[in-house]
């Protein structure tokens, strides 16, 4: 009996080093959890920046498109004019139009959204500041908010041919929205998204120059 009883008692319980082997292996695993865990973190705020920006960019990018495609219905001009043709990073455009054209008998530009403007600007009461694509409705005086996170705007205004000219001869425009994303996390650490830009285009034809062909 006593034979029987020793032998149990060297049998129970774990060694030191067995101990710190479990220790260690236990250590590792948690590192290597812990690294994929920051890595997917950063990954999805990442892919939800990039969504969300660009969510905003297609709205603003399908509003004006639609806008710039009535601009000058029902009038002798094309309705377009700008304060800044070429620039890329506050650009502007003012549209015209008349969107009652077929039943009117004179041509004017004052019913809610026969006379509307886009903008970019710059927004300084947040923090950090933000760049916003604004509409305004010149006749009922209203903004709107349409976009933000957009960092450039361009429009350039172009013939049938393709070629740069001046707001008023244009019938075509071309609208470039360009957005950055910030980086996400720690340079060198593990799952750092750094900062990209993307770009999003869309090219709109004034309806009054079809039908003017």
């Amino acid at each position: 009996m006593q034979k029987q009883c020793n032998k149990a008692n060297g049998a129970a319980g774990f060694s030191l080093i067995e101990l710190m082997v479990a220790l260690g292996i236990t250590l590792v695993i948690m590192v290597v959890a812990g690294r994929m865990l920051a890595m997917s973190l950063n990954i999805r705020s990442r892919e939800n920046q990039r969504t969300e920006a660009i969510a905003d960019a297609q709205r603003a990018l399908q509003m004006i498109t639609r806008d710039v495609n009535n601009a000058g219905l029902g009038l002798k001009t094309n309705g377009l004019s700008s304060n800044e043709p070429t620039a890329e990073i506050y650009g502007d455009i003012r549209i015209r139009s008349n969107l009652d054209a077929f039943t009117e008998t004179a041509p004017n530009t004052t019913t809610p959204g026969d006379d509307v403007a886009y903008e970019l600007i710059n927004d300084t009461t947040v923090t950090p500041a933000q760049r916003l694509v604004t509409r305004q409705d010149i006749n009922t005086k209203q903004i709107s908010q349409l976009a933000n996170r957009i960092d450039a705007l361009q429009f350039e205004f172009l013939d049938a041919a393709g070629n740069v000219v001046a707001p008023v001869k244009a019938v075509k425009v071309r609208i470039t929205v360009t957005v950055s994303l910030p980086s996400v996390g720690t340079p060198r650490a593990p799952g750092y998204q750094p900062p990209t830009r993307m770009q999003l285009r869309s090219e709109a034809t004034l309806r009054n120059s079809l039908l003017k062909q």
